[in-house]
Order: structure tokens, then sequence, then C-alpha cells
């Protein structure tokens, strides 16, 4: 499924998914024709918060580089979210853009809507394995009745 995903870039009514499971399961009910990725964002100017607590319960804060081993712990992350859905790999090195249903503006928006639509379920779906077939029938009703416009977005410069 993700190889079959077209390259592209943010444009207008496209939003970057989360770089997590979730995100990544989303991005997967949508499926190849509602995603575009492209390059994977420049690391090097991250930066990630660290927080560490001392034995006597200090606790200090301090901003260090996003480093390659964090970049690998993301997409690690994500990767394992899909693999406990039963769902294929994504492939490493790409941001992940997802096409928004015409009701929605915004990214918090869509994911909002999907987050919702999994835990109003009966029996509330815990497990990705259950949470997948949940968020695929939703994302199905959200793009219902829209007109898929083949353009392709804008790479980012």
């Amino acid at each position: 499924m993700w190889e079959s995903v077209p390259e592209g870039g943010p444009g207008e009514g496209w939003a970057e998914l989360d770089e997590n499971g979730w995100g990544a399961l989303i991005g997967w009910a949508a499926g190849p024709k509602n995603l575009r990725r492209g390059p994977a964002a420049n690391d090097s100017a991250r930066t990630v918060t660290v927080t560490r607590t001392d034995k006597d319960g200090t606790v200090t804060e301090s901003t260090e580089a996003f480093t390659a081993r964090d970049r690998q712990i993301v997409e690690e992350g994500a990767n394992s979210y899909l693999a406990d859905a039963g769902v294929e790999k994504r492939p490493g090195g790409f941001r992940w853009f997802i096409r928004l249903p015409g009701q929605f503006s915004a990214w918090e928006e869509l994911r909002a809507a999907i987050t919702g639509a999994v835990y109003a379920s009966e029996p509330q779906a815990v497990h990705p394995a259950e949470v997948a077939p949940i968020m695929k029938q939703a994302m199905q009703r959200l793009y219902a009745g829209q007109e898929y416009e083949h353009s392709r977005p804008r790479l980012p410069h």
C-alpha cells in the first residue's frame, strides 16, 4: 500500500500526518489515493525536550538536538503500531500528507473526528487490530461522495 502512494507535498486541502502510530494508521485508513509522501524533514534543525527525574525527585528539563536515533525511534514506534494493527509497515525517510475531506480545514479537526469515531465504538476498541477496521470505515464515510481531484500537491521548496 505505502509504495503506491504518489510523491507530493503539502498544498491547499492537504495536511501532514502526525509522526506516530495513530497518524500512520489514519494514513493507511485513508488509502493511497488520499495520501502523498515527500522527502523527510530536515531533522538537524529540530530539537526535543528531555525531562529527567533524579533519585531525590528533582525534575529537570533540557532541550537537545533531534538525532538520527530519535528519527529511528519515531519510525520504529509508528511501524510497531501498524504491525500490531495487522498493517504493512511504512517505509522510512518520508513525510506523509493526507487529503482533508471537504468538511475539514485542518488536520487537528480530522484527527479529532477519527479519534471520536474510534472511541464511540461498541465495544470500545483498544488494541490496534480492533481500531484499524473502525478507522477504515470512519475514513470511508468521511470521503464518501467527494470527487477526488487528480492534481498533485506542490512539493515544498
